[in-house]
């Protein structure tokens, strides 16, 4: 895999297309973030497509550009690490639900170099890849059984007023 910090396409149409965007800084660590091209190689031989990725030159988040989804030039790279840190943010500002089983605050821990939230009571567990996308992932997953316990009360108290009429 090479990474290329130009964009080639731009410098061989001559386009001006004004200064570039200076991308967001990373919201895990407040690393410069930079644009990279990826161009993959297989036994010596370039694959026909090369696509943009950003990352934080410091901590490493963000995504890569080695696939036929990912944008064709820089400034489409760099608005997409723009709309994902802002994402990260709003993650990041929410707070941290607690576990709907057993109302306790979440313990962060770390295995294998994943971050993970765990319950300390019931030991219900959340993983994901990097902090933002565990706490994501933990709030969503404590979210649904909160909704999932609250349809159950209110089959059952269905329920109970069908039962209650039929026993009149």
């Amino acid at each position: 895999m090479v990474w290329w910090k130009h964009n080639r396409q731009a410098c061989q149409s001559g386009q001006a297309e004004g200064p570039m965007p200076t991308p967001l800084p990373c919201p895990l660590c407040n690393g410069h973030a930079e644009a990279v091209m990826d161009s993959w190689t297989s036994g010596g031989y370039g694959y026909d497509f090369e696509r943009w990725g950003c990352r934080c030159g410091e901590c490493g988040y963000g995504y890569y550009g080695g696939n036929q989804l990912s944008p064709s030039d820089e400034r489409q790279a760099i608005e997409r690490w723009d709309q994902q840190v802002e994402e990260a943010l709003k993650i990041i500002a929410e707070p941290l639900e607690e576990c709907p089983s057993c109302h306790c605050v979440p313990k962060v821990g770390k295995s294998d170099g994943e971050a993970f939230l765990q319950c300390p009571k019931c030991l219900k567990i959340a993983r994901g890849g990097n902090p933002i996308e565990t706490k994501d992932k933990w709030n969503r997953l404590c979210l649904q059984r909160k909704a999932m316990r609250l349809k159950a009360k209110r089959q059952a108290a269905q329920l109970e007023r069908i039962i209650g009429k039929d026993a009149e």
